[in-house]
């Protein structure tokens, strides 16, 4: 009886065994590293005080208030929005994204964010990925040729995030 379970393991694909359901992403840890989440969140604040101050500073003969409300709270609410999209996005690959060995083959960095480009082996075929970055020390600490633990989507293959750079302490 166990014999047959261990010989249909065997024969499975390696990348479709292991499911990420028991981990999670730090909340923190993704906003600090996926630079358009990081973006959309400094976005918030910024959209509410700019056109806030904008208002006071150089007021108009409508409601000082107007482009606070027209611009302002539209502004952030796309920030919002934008930050939701980001973090869903990596929390469902947490949750139900499937664990693939990678390798880096490219990292492009310029100021505070870039770009890692990385490919894996899914279903036979080889597959290549990227992600935006803020630059942190986990994304420094990441060479060319590196092997990565990703998280791919079960049904997207060409969707997937490097692991640890998003794992809770």
């Amino acid at each position: 009886m166990g014999g047959a379970t261990e010989n249909a393991l065997v024969q499975a694909p390696a990348n479709s065994l292991k499911s990420s359901h028991q981990m999670h992403p730090a909340l923190f840890r993704i906003v600090n590293t996926d630079w358009p989440a990081l973006f959309a969140a400094i976005g918030i604040p910024m959209a509410l005080v700019i056109t806030a101050l904008h208002s006071q500073v150089f007021p108009s003969a409508s409601s000082k208030w107007e482009m606070f409300f027209a611009l302002g709270v539209p502004s952030a609410l796309i920030c919002a929005g934008v930050l939701a999209w980001r973090c869903q996005r990596i929390i469902v690959l947490f949750r139900s994204g499937l664990i693939s060995s990678g390798r880096i083959i490219q990292i492009q960095l310029s100021k505070d964010r870039g770009r890692i480009d990385f490919s894996y082996e899914w279903n036979g075929a080889t597959r290549q990925s990227w992600q935006p970055v803020h630059q942190s020390k986990k994304v420094l600490a990441l060479e060319v040729g590196q092997e990565v633990q990703l998280l791919v989507h079960p049904r997207k293959s060409g969707v997937a995030i490097i692991k640890h750079l998003f794992d809770a302490p």
